[in-house]
């Protein structure tokens, strides 16, 4: 019986110490991650998800076990050997007295309550778990004083419809191209770098920039959701179950919904499971996307059924499946938006494949160096095509890299993500596109007007068409004061998007 207590306190104990780990592995790993980020994985469909961060977890967590427990032993050793004399000492009696264990507590239900405190504590600090359930109990009225329902305005595309291609870039900060990497400041994308520059692309300065991160769009579905409908993703803690019964925000009126509507076809194409976060929900029942990812892909016999790199398949392989899909839709005289996501520059490390050269020390740097090659040739084959006369190609990141130690050897303080418009069917006025504060958001209603749509009132969801010049939210409130309201809980959100409502044709 003792032996089985013994084992039952080692296990226990280990238990607790790979709590204690999580916390820390997380920020080292991805930065600040917020808890509405880990519920919304925990609700929604997880099929597809890479599993190497589980395995770095084990790999962080277990030497810092195992030192502990060698730390405990030596400790342990020493105070058998003196262990008269330190029962002898009046100051730790003092203490023994002090938190010895309650009467109605046993000794083992004492220890458990305070490891349990320790980590609830300990957790809190580092997810601010009592702010995401106390900021979830208060009420936001942002969305009734500032959303604008695409229903609600008048939206005029031109007679010959233009088509988009949507490109976008796995954790693409413009950092990349100012940050050290073994000792130097190096560029990692110089050729995006130069696109941007030679296009349209807005700034949050004088310079080459971008957009910034707003709370509820800080990873890809999050900030997928954000750049299509103008809204952040809000992870309540009830009724947040995306995609998992074939619903995700039904109520939502997004850019999928208003080019269908408008005569267009949509396409998405990416290298993992569609299923993963909910993402084949989102766009099936937003716009009737056809979706290309490696299930379908694998059903066609383009990968084998064991077929598994990185996040399912590597943008090498699917760069050639964008142009070979490109050239067969565009064969269609109906106008089409083709949007697709890179993964290459994905967390932990990115992936090379047998084509990249390695010049740097660093993986990660590795990866996005080869992904900035494999960008500019896609894009320069695109603008070769014969389609691309009438298409508006747009190419964006989605958040922040989560590879925060690899992001602080950033020589910009300023974390932005990329934006490039290639192909704009207007002139776009030098003012408009410097000195912006900008999200995600914002990206809904300037993609429809890059198609040449005029918009009434230049705004859509919470956002604003930056050709317009119109502010930004952003501009108008401040991200502190957004970011402070995006935490709280709102009626609309919650009784207009996660509802569906017969009237909700754009």
């Amino acid at each position: 019986m003792q032996n089985f207590k013994k084992i039952m306190r080692f296990i226990l104990i280990t238990i607790a110490l790979f709590i204690v780990c999580l916390p820390t592995y997380i920020f080292n790993s991805f930065g600040h991650m917020d808890l509405e980020q880990i519920v919304f994985l925990f609700n929604s469909d997880g099929a597809g998800a890479d599993l190497s961060a589980v395995s770095d977890y084990f790999k962080f967590a277990i030497p810092r076990i195992l030192v502990t427990y060698v730390i405990w032993f030596v400790i342990y050793i020493i105070y058998k050997k003196f262990e008269t004399k330190i029962n002898s000492w009046n100051w730790l009696n003092n203490i023994k007295y002090f938190v010895k264990t309650p009467k109605f507590m046993s000794k083992s239900a004492s220890k458990i309550v305070v490891v349990t405190v320790l980590l609830a504590l300990f957790l809190n600090q580092q997810f601010n778990v009592s702010g995401y359930i106390f900021n979830s109990q208060e009420t936001t009225y942002l969305y009734e004083l500032n959303y604008v329902d695409p229903n609600d305005v008048e939206i005029t595309f031109p007679q010959e419809r233009r088509n988009l291609i949507y490109i976008v870039l796995e954790s693409m900060n413009t950092n990349f191209s100012d940050i050290e990497i073994d000792g130097e400041v190096t560029n990692l994308i110089p050729n995006i770098e130069a696109l941007a520059k030679k296009n349209v692309s807005f700034s949050h300065h004088e310079s080459f920039g971008g957009f910034q991160h707003l709370k509820g769009m800080t990873w890809t579905v999050a900030s997928l959701v954000g750049q299509t409908s103008g809204v952040p993703l809000n992870v309540p803690l009830k009724n947040n179950s995306y995609g998992k019964n074939g619903h995700f925000l039904p109520g939502l009126t997004t850019l999928g919904q208003i080019l269908e509507n408008n005569g267009y076809a949509n396409y998405f194409l990416m290298g993992s499971d569609a299923n993963f976060g909910g993402r084949l929900s989102y766009f099936e029942t937003h716009g009737n996307y056809e979706i290309y990812d490696t299930n379908y892909l694998k059903e066609v016999g383009y990968i084998p059924q064991d077929y598994d790199v990185f996040w399912g398949m590597e943008d090498l392989k699917l760069f050639d499946v964008a142009k070979t899909k490109l050239l067969e839709i565009s064969e269609s005289n109906e106008p089409f938006n083709f949007t697709m996501l890179t993964v290459d520059t994905h967390y932990p490390k990115g992936y090379v494949d047998e084509t990249c050269a390695l010049p740097y020390d660093s993986d990660y740097a590795n990866a996005i160096a080869c992904s900035d090659l494999k960008i500019i040739e896609f894009v320069t084959w695109l603008q070769a095509q014969d389609f691309y006369e009438n298409t508006t190609v747009i190419l964006t990141g989605d958040h922040e890299t989560m590879n925060n130690d690899f992001l602080s050897q950033s020589v910009e303080a300023e974390k932005r993500m990329y934006n490039t418009f290639l192909n704009l069917p207007f002139e776009v006025e030098d003012d408009v596109l410097v000195n912006r504060n900008f999200s995600a958001l914002d990206m809904f209603p300037t993609t429809i007007a890059s198609l040449g749509a005029e918009i009434q009132g230049d705004r859509l969801g919470l956002g604003s068409n930056l050709f317009s010049g119109r502010k930004t939210l952003i501009e108008k409130l401040g991200v502190e004061y957004i970011n402070e309201e995006f935490g709280k809980k709102s009626e609309l959100y919650n009784f207009s998007f996660f509802v569906k409502e017969d009237s909700d044709e754009a």
